[in-house]
Formats: structure tokens, sequence, C-alpha cells
């Protein structure tokens, strides 16, 4: 496995854990549902998810061919946007999350429940933006494009549709941890931190 690839998961796997609102989605339909309401929400975002990819694997790939400068930019692009990213989650942590488990759902329909994780992931068009900035900074020079970016894509999905389910799955017995506003904080700081390096050294491999 090339070290590329090896980063590109670390910082999946570090994206995912940090809190969003397909988590809280995932939150208040764990805790009204049970496990049903897990597998449904995360089954709802995991096909958002995977139109966002195939949507940005192909406009990118066809982008890319036809100008050979455009990814040298588009990973500036995503160095200043992993920093930017970074510098907002350390702002956003010095505010004390809200409590995610304030208020769960009434009962809903299995089809209301997975249209709720859909709509959660498919209309968030920071998404987009994130997926247009971020992929391309781990295409390996010489690999075919749209292969690449299925696979990068593909591979982020995965990893964030597994750790919904573990977190939703766990979340009845250990919620008082992993929802805890201080612990939440500290994720956030963790993550903020791990970004802005991360940006940081993708700038500066390419001046």
């Amino acid at each position: 496995m090339d070290t590329q690839l090896l980063a590109f998961i670390g910082i999946s796997l570090l994206l995912a854990v940090t809190p969003g609102p397909d988590m809280a989605v995932v939150t208040k339909n764990a805790l009204a549902h049970g496990r049903r309401g897990v597998l449904l929400t995360t089954t709802g975002i995991a096909l958002a998810l995977a139109i966002w990819v195939g949507a940005t694997a192909v406009g990118l790939s066809a982008l890319l061919r036809t100008s050979g400068e455009l990814l040298f930019v588009l990973k500036l692009a995503g160095a200043a946007y992993l920093a930017y990213l970074g510098v907002r989650t350390l702002l956003e942590s010095r505010r004390r999350p809200a409590d995610l488990l304030a208020e769960a759902p009434p009962p809903a329909p299995a089809h209301a429940i997975f249209r709720q994780g859909f709509l959660s992931a498919i209309s968030n068009p920071k998404l987009g933006v994130f997926f247009v900035t971020f992929l391309p900074q781990f295409v390996v020079p010489g690999q075919p494009l749209l292969p690449r970016l299925l696979e990068l894509g593909l591979i982020f999905a995965v990893i964030g549709w597994s750790w919904m389910n573990v977190y939703g799955l766990f979340i009845t017995r250990i919620r008082e941890i992993i929802t805890a506003p201080r612990v939440r904080q500290w994720m956030q700081r963790v993550t903020g931190v791990v970004l802005l390096g991360f940006g940081a050294r993708l700038a500066l491999e390419r001046v």
C-alpha cells in the first residue's frame, strides 16, 4: 500500500470521528429507534456519500485531463482548505458544544428514518467542496484519474459509514462519554491541530 493512501486513510479516520451534522442525526435516531434507526440512517448517509463521490470523481477527472496545471492548483487549494478546517475547528472548540442528547425524535417509519440520513448528507454542499479539494491531494502522478478518485472517495465513504455504525450501535452504552461536551471539545482541538499540520505539510511539499 502506497504512503499516500495510508495518509489518506489516516486523515479520513480523523475526519470521520469529528462530530458533525451526520453524527447528530445518527445520535438522535439511535436513541429513538435503536439499532434499526442506526442502520437506516447510516444507509441513507452512505447513499448520499456515494452520489457525492461519483459526481466529484467524474467531474474532476474530466477537468484534470484538460489541464495538467489544474491538479497543482487544486492541491494547493486543498492544503489551504485543510488549514482552514483546522483553524475553524480550533476556534469552534473554544465554545462548549451543544448537548446531542437534549432531545430525540418520535418514532418514525423506515423510509422517514432513511430519508433523514440521506438528506443530511446530500444537502450539505460542503461535502462537494471537500471532495474537490481533498481527493486530488492523494492522486499519484501517472495514475489513471477516474479509478484513483473513485478509490479514494469510496474509501472515505466506507470509513465514514463504518464509524457511524460503530458510534450509533454503542451510543446507548457509552453515550455519557462519547457525547459529553467536554470530550467533544477536546476531539475538536486535536482534530484542528492535526488538520493544520497536514495542510502545512501538503503546502510545503509543493513549494
